[in-house]
């Protein structure tokens, strides 16, 4: 299963497991978007799944190694457009992250307003400065904004890897639960969620988060 998106009871679930790292690359951009655009007129919560044992790598290392400057410009330019929908989204975006969330996948976890991981022998974390890399503005003002003050420094410039309760501490998750319990608890927060006056609150996500996202774009 590489990409499935379902509603159930009012609650879009896309899950983006291709068997491997669940890369980012042209192709899953594209079936993001159009599985945001279908939630966007038939659900009122979104939880966004990696698949069993993982959630994502990072960005598809075939195109950010090929030589061809335009063609890493222009994915890495879908992935920032990408992660500014999810941060503006106007319905809860919850995450369920059994796996390793690294570069990219750090990132995509840090656009969803709530994130569920694993609590144990998972990696969470930025690894761009370790690889020669300054993250680009749309994942380090979303860093800014979301991880604790006291964890930038490790995880922006020293590319520290967090797991389990260090990186609920470190703000890339927001709770840590069995693996078997990832899904389950994101779903259980997404019927919580989902009762949530729509306009209320999609006008007070964009009104908290306008000053950020602006930067982002930058």
């Amino acid at each position: 299963m590489a990409f499935d998106y379902k509603i159930e009871n009012d609650i879009a679930v896309i899950t983006f497991d291709d068997g491997k790292v669940n890369a980012v690359g042209f192709t899953l951009i594209e079936q993001f978007n159009k599985a945001l655009d279908d939630a966007q007129e038939n659900a009122n919560a979104v939880v966004l799944h990696g698949g069993d044992g993982k959630f994502c790598g990072g960005f598809d290392l075939s195109v950010m190694k090929s030589g061809d400057p335009e063609k890493q410009q222009a994915l890495v330019q879908a992935g920032a457009e990408l992660i500014v929908r999810l941060y503006s989204y106007p319905l809860p975006v919850i995450a369920a992250a059994e796996g390793h969330s690294i570069a990219m996948g750090a990132i995509l976890l840090m656009a969803a307003d709530l994130r569920i991981g694993k609590d144990a022998d998972t990696k969470y974390g930025l690894n761009e400065v370790a690889i020669g890399m300054v993250l680009p503005p749309f994942g380090m003002e979303l860093a800014k904004a979301r991880l604790a003050n006291t964890s930038q420094t490790e995880a922006l410039l020293f590319s520290r890897i967090f797991e389990g309760k260090e990186a609920v501490t470190a703000g890339f998750i927001d709770a840590a639960v069995p693996q078997e319990q990832v899904l389950a608890t994101a779903m259980g927060y997404a019927e919580k969620l989902k009762m949530l006056p729509r306009d209320a609150f999609a006008t007070s996500k964009q009104k908290l988060r306008s000053e950020t996202i602006e930067k982002m774009k930058g």
